[in-house]
């Protein structure tokens, strides 16, 4: 009798202690040192074609990891949603089968919802607001990196990043006000945000991923949409889209993300250089952004391509009042109100 009651006991330690082994991996807690000559060969996802700042940022990424790791971590870079779209890689990267995904915000709604608040147009005075926004100090990103972690996901917020100023485009007309936007049909990542924001100026938002934008612009499925130039550039949209509307109405925000299931594998060391060279990366494509933005217009102007500035005050005028109301949507309000003090 004495030997089953033992047994029992020990079978219930070993339970706890397997327990309690599985949630300190999940905190990201790992094995210690690397083994001699262990290599890690990682993958590295984004729906982008070149040229564009999220691929510099990846290049950064990969040379720099693999010459700080002595090339025991090497890093393939999949673009052109080569691995499929957003939603799809950051599935496969909580799966562990993809390690890195740069990516839109809006894309990555879906997993964290607050992260909406990038949707709303105008919330960002400039660019300087913008980058003191998702600096890697900012409170705003300590928020989104903690709760990734609440989320569950199996995926850690390794960086905050910019990618250019978003702007309107179509196949049909100049747009120069709100009126200009009635009944165009026009493509939205599928951030429920965003389709009020479009809806509120008369347009009719239609959810479509962005490897499938230059077919549906042909086919009719839409008609417009909104990008950076580099994007815009990148997916040759001006073949079908020549008309691009100087809105400015929101600043690219994306996440640089790694599975938790890969970080937890890497050594101490490893996983330290991969963090800091990912918010090198960042800095990096934020600075691409802003760089691509000057030098593609005069590139858009030899293909063509109208380009046309818009009464801006009459698009603010009719979004800037929803910010409060869409921000207690997604139980944002306090986020909202960090963007806004840390206006100059």
């Amino acid at each position: 009798m004495k030997k089953h009651v033992l047994a029992f006991i020990l079978v219930i330690v070993l339970g706890v202690m397997a327990a309690c082994s599985n949630e300190n991996a999940s905190k990201g807690e790992n094995s210690g040192e690397a083994k001699a000559g262990e290599k890690f060969d990682l993958r590295l996802a984004t729906v982008v074609s070149a040229p564009h700042p999220w691929l510099d940022a990846a290049e950064y990424f990969k040379e720099e990891v693999e010459k700080r790791t002595d090339g025991n971590v090497t890093i393939s870079i999949h673009h052109s949603g080569s691995l499929g779209d957003d939603e799809t890689t950051i599935d496969e990267m909580r799966l562990g089968t993809i390690d890195f995904v740069i990516g839109g915000t809006q894309n990555a709604a879906s997993f964290v919802p607050r992260l909406q608040i990038f949707g709303l147009a105008y919330l960002f005075e400039d660019m300087d607001h913008f980058e003191r926004a998702i600096d890697e100090n900012s409170l705003l990103f300590e928020y989104f990196e903690q709760e990734f972690v609440d989320k569950n996901l199996d995926v850690k917020l390794l960086a905050l990043s910019g990618g250019g100023t978003r702007y309107l485009s179509n196949n049909k007309k100049e747009i120069k006000n709100p009126d200009d936007l009635k009944g165009l049909k026009l493509r939205l990542p599928g951030s429920p945000i965003e389709n009020d924001i479009w809806s509120a100026l008369g347009a009719l938002p239609s959810s479509l991923s962005w490897n499938e934008v230059y077919s549906g612009i042909q086919t009719g499925v839409v008609e417009g949409f909104e990008s950076t130039l580099s994007g815009y550039t990148g997916s040759k949209l001006y073949e079908v889209a020549p008309y691009v509307s100087l809105t400015e109405h929101l600043y690219m925000a994306t996440h640089f993300t790694m599975s938790d299931l890969t970080f937890n594998k890497l050594p101490e060391e490893y996983q330290e250089i991969v963090d800091e060279v990912a918010k090198e990366a960042a800095k990096l494509g934020t600075e691409k952004g802003i760089e691509f933005d000057e030098e593609l217009f005069k590139e858009l102007e030899e293909r063509e391509v109208t380009i046309t500035e818009v009464e801006r005050d009459k698009f603010v005028e009719i979004l800037e009042p929803l910010h409060d109301d869409l921000a207690a949507q997604l139980d944002a309000e306090e986020l909202v109100e960090i963007v806004r003090e840390l206006k100059e």
